[in-house]
């Protein structure tokens, strides 16, 4: 195997073999949780809950074409002082899809699961979403953001916004119904084998990303008969979304935001991230993980839980609930 396609598979060596993890992993794995699912306009929502019911509540969402176990490995971190609940957000993980997705349906989505959840019902919660879902994040904060406590963007592409039309972070289109036609492989170590993070990028924490591999498929009946594997995420999900900002997020919004974002990452670039410190500078954090990309809590596992219990620890800074 070349260096290229490491980079592009880091799972490819394995062969769909389980690689060793650490401990923390696997007390984090093991951590007691509580499985939900909650109805919304005909679709099912699966979620898990962390901690004590009737904290304050703490949402994690993940990015696109990912599902909620992604952020399992580190939601046990943070649920000392929160009822932490991390959900697949439909069309992803093992929620149900839909023939037509939209933004107001996915942040229907967000706070049906939030209700639901066990979280503490008169404080606000806060958010934290990870690319696609930082999407979400800010699209919550625009909408909803009266009834957060703060929201927390990871290393999601900020566009620069025009001072007269606002700015697209995502263009929808239609969906033919043959992009729904996923690939059916005869064996999970297939899938498994093949994964690969979007943007590409590799990590040496290989547990991890077998972990979320692993956690992403499914098995379904392939058109011979046989049994077979295939990913869980609806192939037309995302292609229905429009995110668009009217006016510039940065200079106003409607609860405190944060970021962090990955040094190394193709997002941690350009214009759009320019403008997003210079607005947030002296009122928003932006915090900057060293040496590490797009897809940062699976590289430095450990430093990330850090880095988001101190920023959770000091902030937002607010009066009341």
């Amino acid at each position: 195997m070349t260096d290229a396609e490491a980079f592009i598979r880091p799972l490819a060596a394995l062969k769909g073999a389980k690689p060793p993890a650490p401990s923390w992993f696997e007390q984090a794995i093991a951590a007691p949780s509580d499985e939900g699912s909650i109805e919304v306009e005909g679709a099912a929502i699966r979620y898990t809950a962390w901690g004590r019911p009737g904290q304050r509540g703490l949402i994690f969402l993940h990015g696109g074409r990912a599902h909620r176990n992604w952020w399992r490995p580190f939601a046990p971190f943070f649920a000392d002082r929160f009822r932490v609940v991390a959900y697949d957000i439909s069309g992803m993980g093992d929620s149900g899809w839909r023939q037509r997705y939209s933004l107001n349906l996915a942040l229907d989505e967000l706070f049906a699961v939030y209700r639901d959840c066990g979280a503490d019902p008169s404080r606000r919660p806060i958010v934290v979403g990870h690319s696609f879902g930082g999407w979400m994040t800010l699209a919550a904060v625009e909408r909803d953001g009266e009834h957060l406590s703060g929201a927390v963007v990871i290393d999601s592409p900020i566009g620069l916004p025009d001072p007269d039309e606002g700015y697209t972070v995502l263009k929808g289109s239609a969906s033919p119904a043959h992009e729904r036609t996923a690939k059916i492989y005869a064996t999970p170590e297939e899938p498994i084998s093949r994964f690969r993070f979007l943007p590409n990028q590799t990590s040496d924490q290989l547990y991890l990303v077998d972990y979320i591999a692993r956690t992403g498929i499914r098995e379904v009946q392939g058109p011979d008969g046989k049994p077979g594997w295939t990913w869980k995420f609806d192939p037309a999900q995302g292609r229905n979304f429009d995110i668009h900002f009217d006016r510039d997020l940065f200079l106003a919004p409607r609860c405190p935001l944060a970021f962090i974002y990955g040094e190394e990452s193709m997002f941690a670039q350009g214009d759009g991230l320019a403008h997003l410190k210079k607005q947030a500078r002296g009122r928003s954090p932006v915090i900057m993980m060293p040496g590490v990309h797009h897809h940062l809590m699976m590289e430095e596992p450990l430093a990330f839980v850090s880095t988001l219990r101190a920023l959770l620890t000091t902030w937002p800074v607010r009066v009341g609930v």
